[in-house]
């Protein structure tokens, strides 16, 4: 049995010898802390550590912004560099520790340059310049290892909010709802094309949507809003999905999104990511509210791995029953802080390592 049959035996509540990893990134600063604190120079702690992590292959076509923005630093300051990125925004990135990057400005800002950038950007009248020329030798490699074989839902909201900001997207969507739903259905005829090909030539695992969606108290879009212009599109998706026998999903958000989790598995959404603790998204609970049919992965308090070894080991005991049962992969919820030790990151792996042990 390898990884990718543990990950889709575990998320379909079936007997598996042991959970797989799911294992997310560390900051740049937190390896460095790691190198003082014995981590040798050179070595990925993962690999030191014996772990490997479940592994996803997105085998859809390049979706949103097409063609990207050309990437390049606009100017270099003491601390920071101030650069375009490929959504065509000025991002400031500190130079010498980790943070979120400041978008200091963005391409969209009314629904004139919607519609300029759509024109520029969005064209979906040839979707086949889309896949690259070995898009379907790499999708058949990716199948022929065991990799979990991955095709976009859609990233709605996310690509407004790329392209806009959260302040003039919520504008934009008030203002100009007509452009924003052309924007969406671009995408979407995205989505579809990825799908229908995809299908053809490799059996597909997951259904992925990457939209973060929420911030810590609430969604950053209105209920209305989201099951007028947004929920429509996934459920066409998924019907699709449903028809060509794919049963599960990968839907990434930072944030509280339960309110719309309802509406998720009305339409077949099924599996959360990375379940922020800090946002009310809290394995125990949901699987209480919403039973075996959501899947959930994450959902372990970054914040209780930086506070030591008895913190990990009581919030194991915690989940256990929830990792016992299935339907759920403990990890991280969103990546390793520089607020964790070396120490107590090999606490958690160790920890982790024995809770994937706990099967039904």
């Amino acid at each position: 049995m390898n990884d990718r049959e543990r990950f889709l035996r575990t998320m379909r509540y079936e007997p598996v010898d042991h959970r797989p990893l799911h294992l997310v990134g560390a900051w740049g600063d937190t390896i460095q802390r790691w190198r003082q604190e014995g981590l040798p120079e050179g070595v990925d702690a993962n690999a030191l550590l014996g772990v490997k992590s479940i592994h996803l292959a997105n085998v859809g076509p390049a979706a949103g912004i097409f063609p990207p923005f050309e990437e390049r630093v606009i100017r270099e300051e003491t601390e920071v560099t101030i650069a375009l990125d490929s959504y065509g925004r000025t991002v400031k990135n500190f130079k010498n520790h980790t943070s979120m990057p400041e978008w200091i400005d963005f391409p969209v800002k009314t629904g004139d340059d919607l519609r300029r950038l759509m024109d520029q950007h969005f064209d979906v009248s040839n979707l086949e310049a889309r896949f690259p020329p070995d898009w379907e030798r790499k999708t058949r490699e990716a199948a022929a290892r065991d990799d979990i074989i991955l095709v976009d839902g859609g990233c709605y909201y996310n690509t407004l909010r790329n392209l806009a900001g959260v302040e003039n997207a919520s504008y934009l969507l008030y203002d100009a709802p007509e452009l924003v739903d052309e924007l969406f259905e671009r995408y979407f005829a995205v989505v579809m094309a990825g799908l229908e090909r995809a299908v053809k030539i490799v059996k597909i695992d997951l259904i992925g949507f990457g939209e973060d969606i929420a911030y810590k108290t609430g969604t950053l879009i209105s209920p209305e809003m989201f099951r007028r212009m947004i929920l429509p599109r996934y459920r066409k998706a998924m019907e699709f999905a449903h028809a060509h026998g794919i049963d599960l999903t990968w839907y990434d958000s930072d944030g509280d999104i339960r309110a719309f989790i309802p509406d998720y598995l009305a339409v077949g959404i099924n599996g959360l990511e990375p379940c922020e603790v800090a946002a009310g998204m809290d394995p125990v609970e949901l699987r209480r509210t919403f039973g075996k049919s959501l899947r959930l992965i994450g959902g372990f308090d970054k914040r209780l791995v930086a506070q030591g070894k008895a913190a990990i080991d009581a919030e194991f005991r915690r989940l256990q029953p929830v990792i016992k049962e299935g339907g759920y992969l403990p990890a991280i919820d969103h990546s390793v802080s520089a607020d964790i030790s070396w120490d107590n990151y090999r606490h958690f792996i160790d920890a982790l390592r024995k809770a994937s042990l706990q099967t039904a």
